[in-house]
């Protein structure tokens, strides 16, 4: 590997740890990255029995990293309780106004299957399988909506990923 990201589900406290770890890398290995991120859990708002979609985001500098650091404090500061979990979400209207306020300083990615575009792919592949045409739309539209979202905050910092993987939901997702 040339480099690592550490990105914990909404926590930065491994941050501290990871930079420590990360100067002793540097003597034995000058050219060795390693980034600081966070996967989110990116929601339309903050409510009661919703799917809490991951997202990733990378600091690329100082500034990002300022970023990742005011998103994480709001989404803490409005954590509640659901299904007996606290639940500690970046809502699109908080990443929309944090971001712009320093632009070009963070890479995103779509995340892994419990992400928002993965989720909606995968009901879209399944509606497609039973002919249900109308909930195929409708998750082709919320795929749509959601990549212009992203590309109108990131531009070209947006990244969908496809992870390895050998379940048949994975390898389909990825063709998709």
């Amino acid at each position: 590997l040339s480099g690592i990201t550490i990105t914990d589900h909404e926590a930065l406290c491994g941050h501290m740890e990871i930079n420590q770890y990360a100067k002793t890398l540097k003597e034995e290995y000058p050219d060795f990255k390693v980034a600081l991120g966070n996967e989110i859990y990116l929601c339309q708002n903050r409510e009661n029995g919703q799917k809490y979609y991951h997202f990733i985001l990378i600091a690329k500098n100082k500034i990002g990293h300022r970023a990742l650091r005011e998103l994480s404090s709001r989404a803490w500061m409005n954590s509640w309780y659901d299904r007996g979990m606290e639940r500690v979400v970046t809502t699109y209207e908080d990443l929309k106004e944090i971001m712009n306020k320093y632009p070009g300083s963070v890479i995103a990615t779509s995340a892994c299957m419990g992400g928002e575009l993965s989720t909606q792919t995968h009901n879209m592949i399944t509606a497609r399988m039973i002919k249900d045409s109308v909930s195929a739309e409708a998750a082709h539209d919320r795929i749509v909506n959601f990549i212009l979202f992203c590309k109108e905050i990131f531009g070209e910092d947006f990244y969908i990923e496809c992870a390895p993987g050998k379940s048949e939901d994975q390898i389909a997702v990825n063709k998709t």
